[in-house]
């Protein structure tokens, strides 16, 4: 019966880990990460009913219950205070945490807490899963072909009118999700937590044929840091290694010789699109995204003391800038595409410091476990700067790296048995 159980709870976090970060994937229009979060849940209240009551670890995170009551505070506001199209969606969104929590106190048990091994280990098979997909992507894409479209939208109906994001008319590559942000913290986890040199290639490779900048930006932070702490360099060059590698370099020699005027057009694509000093002088996206750390302290100013402290409410931070600063005032419901903007408006000053208190605090623990967290958590941080990266799946990764630490768990030094592509 106890095996049993095992094998029950580590499936079910491991296919959590494996589908929670592919949004494209619903059921009833409800993504697979929601539908997980709430299986786990009712298996922890079913538990919990079991043994007649809750055990709550002793340990327990303090920073993270500040955390957690931070959130609670901006949903209730959120319900009373917000207009009609603002409060859209907060019922759900409050069910969602209260699961979250659920799942959090259950898991966080010192007899538990190696179960979350499994989401980490989910993530990565999910990783290389979507970076396939990627590549795939750009293939159809190369042929005039969308193959989100063919599969999620025309044979599967899971998707409305877009299932893949086009920018200036070029592909941005987003896996199993029609947000190419969702890629870049998934992909950089996936560079960073394999020890595959191979994969480490294709990761890096597809960040930079992705057309995101987040990603190719995130990967390069992520890649040096990696480097200069725990890079290794090895004096022999194995058999298999001279053979790759010679296969590799016919195969770029042909693609370049073959398609000269492709491959130099995709170089350029690049540069340009990291050459952000003049991508923020004339391209409005990336002129947007500066112009949301800039006017904090005009919103600042314009905000009711309130708000100042506890922010608008979970995915409502656009609100400050469509109401104070009239921009998008005839969008719907919508966030701020900045980790740091969005946590500040959506949950306010005093959510902000707790959130990223808990988070830093944490992360100086996992360092002095093992220096690979610091690449991780700095290309994450770095990509938070971008781009809004911190969905949901992110955070109960984060959640979950903290939570083994604190048991002295090393996710980069688990066992690979569940790991696709990995060297034991």
């Amino acid at each position: 019966m106890v095996k049993k159980k095992k094998k029950v709870y580590s499936t079910a976090v491991l296919l959590f880990g494996i589908l929670a970060p592919m949004p494209i994937i619903n059921l009833f229009s409800i993504t697979m990460y929601v539908w997980c979060i709430m299986i786990l849940g009712m298996i922890a209240l079913v538990k919990w009913v079991n043994q007649g009551r809750v055990k709550l670890d002793k340990r327990y995170d303090r920073a993270f219950a500040a955390v957690i009551a931070t959130w609670v505070i901006s949903c209730l506001i959120c319900a009373i205070r917000m207009p009609a199209k603002w409060t859209s969606g907060i019922g759900t969104s409050f069910v969602q945490l209260c699961f979250l929590i659920i799942v959090y106190i259950f898991f966080s048990q010192k007899e538990k807490v190696q179960y979350l091994s499994y989401y980490v280990k989910g993530v990565y098979i999910s990783s290389i899963i979507q970076m396939m997909w990627g590549y795939a992507q750009i293939l159809f894409d190369a042929i005039g072909q969308d193959l989100n479209t063919i599969v999620f939208r025309d044979i599967l109906q899971m998707m409305g009118e877009y299932a893949t994001q086009y920018q200036f008319g070029r592909l941005k590559v987003s896996g199993l999700c029609w947000n190419a942000g969702n890629f870049a913290p998934l992909i950089t986890f996936g560079y960073i937590y394999t020890k595959n040199s191979y994969l480490k290639i294709a990761f890096l490779l597809l960040g930079f044929l992705s057309g995101s900048r987040t990603l190719m930006l995130g990967l390069f932070v992520g890649a040096i840091i990696e480097w200069i702490l725990v890079g290794k360099f090895k004096a022999t060059i194995t058999k298999k290694k001279m053979i790759f590698l010679a296969v590799a370099i016919i195969a770029v020699a042909i693609v370049f010789l073959t398609n000269r005027d492709i491959v130099f057009r995709k170089v350029m694509e690049i540069a340009d699109l990291l050459d952000i000093k003049n991508r923020v002088k004339t391209e409005g996206s990336a002129n947007t995204h500066l112009y949301y750390l800039t006017s904090i302290p005009e919103i600042t100013i314009k905000n009711d003391f309130i708000s100042n402290l506890f922010g608008y409410g979970p995915g409502c931070s656009g609100y400050a800038q469509s109401e104070l600063m009239n921009l998008y005032v005839t969008s719907d419901k919508w966030s701020i595409e900045c980790d740091y903007v969005n946590q500040l408006w959506s949950y306010g000053y005093i959510g902000f410091v707790v959130y990223y208190y808990w988070y830093l605090k944490n992360l100086v623990k996992t360092i002095k476990i093992d220096k690979k967290y610091t690449a991780l958590f700095a290309a994450f941080l770095f990509e938070g700067l971008l781009y809004n990266i911190t969905f949901n799946w992110v955070l109960f990764l984060v959640i979950s790296i903290f939570l083994l630490a604190k048991s002295r768990i090393n996710i980069f030094k688990l066992d690979r048995v569940c790991c696709i592509g990995d060297k034991k």
